[in-house]
């Protein structure tokens, strides 16, 4: 995924239990929450059942990045719905790929003079870069859980579960199949999560709510998962071999 092209800017997960301080959207009839008080972008949509969203937006994970130019973007793609223009100076578009929806936003100016929010460790505008302690966030991929074992999905056995090759769109798109006797914590199996790759992977999680210790998946990789704001967040430290 060319990082030029697409910033990381947040992951939106359908739910059907109220958040805390949530907030209504009365055009898409939905009720937001945790977006701002995420360091990673975690939101949580409670959409009602007449929101004129689309059934995928309403029923599937979906990733958004901010692009320079959304009409570029967008051409050629499955748009599912937009371009609209939900505040002054942001333009939002959803496209669907590989079954799963995805959605670009455009700002025109800063995003911090629209919704001011100084909370975000991933920040596209500071090239996801958390200064304070020098700890480097690069978006991954995101892994979407399924019920359904997708074509040419590889078997990671230790974990017993399916999983598709993210490098197989440029928005880093994986959906993953849990066996029912993973050993996984349950939050894993059921949530869908973002991945960064960080440049040291024990500095990442420290003072974070860690759910998987670091481990080694394979050669070179180790990996480890944190919950915030109710979802798993995956952290892969790759070194060159």
């Amino acid at each position: 995924m060319l990082e030029e092209e697409y910033k990381y800017h947040h992951i939106g997960l359908p739910t059907t239990i109220s958040q805390k301080n949530e907030e209504y959207n009365e055009e898409w009839k939905f009720y937001g929450s945790g977006y701002f008080e995420s360091q990673f972008g975690i939101e949580w949509l409670r959409i009602e059942k007449d929101s004129p969203l689309h059934p995928l937006i309403k029923t599937i994970p979906h990733i958004a990045f901010v692009v320079k130019d959304i009409k570029s973007s967008i051409l050629g793609k499955k748009v599912i719905y937009g371009p609209i223009n939900p505040a002054e100076g942001v333009t939002v578009c959803f496209i669907e790929i590989d079954g799963a929806p995805i959605e670009f936003l455009e700002f025109d100016r800063p995003e911090n003079e629209i919704w001011p929010n100084d909370n975000k460790l991933i920040n596209p505008v500071n090239r996801i870069k958390n200064k304070k302690e020098s700890i480097s966030f690069k978006y991954h991929h995101f892994g979407i859980c399924t019920n359904l074992k997708k074509r040419d999905a590889f078997y990671l056995k230790d974990y017993k579960l399916y999983y598709s090759d993210h490098n197989s769109n440029p928005y880093g798109i994986q959906w993953m199949k849990y066996e029912t006797d993973c050993k996984l914590p349950s939050i894993v199996q059921e949530i869908s999560h973002v991945a960064f790759q960080v440049n040291d992977l024990e500095e990442a999680i420290k003072d974070k709510k860690v759910i998987i210790e670091p481990n080694s998946t394979s050669k070179g990789v180790l990996v480890a998962f944190i919950e915030e704001n109710g979802a798993p967040i995956k952290f892969l430290q790759i070194d060159e071999i």
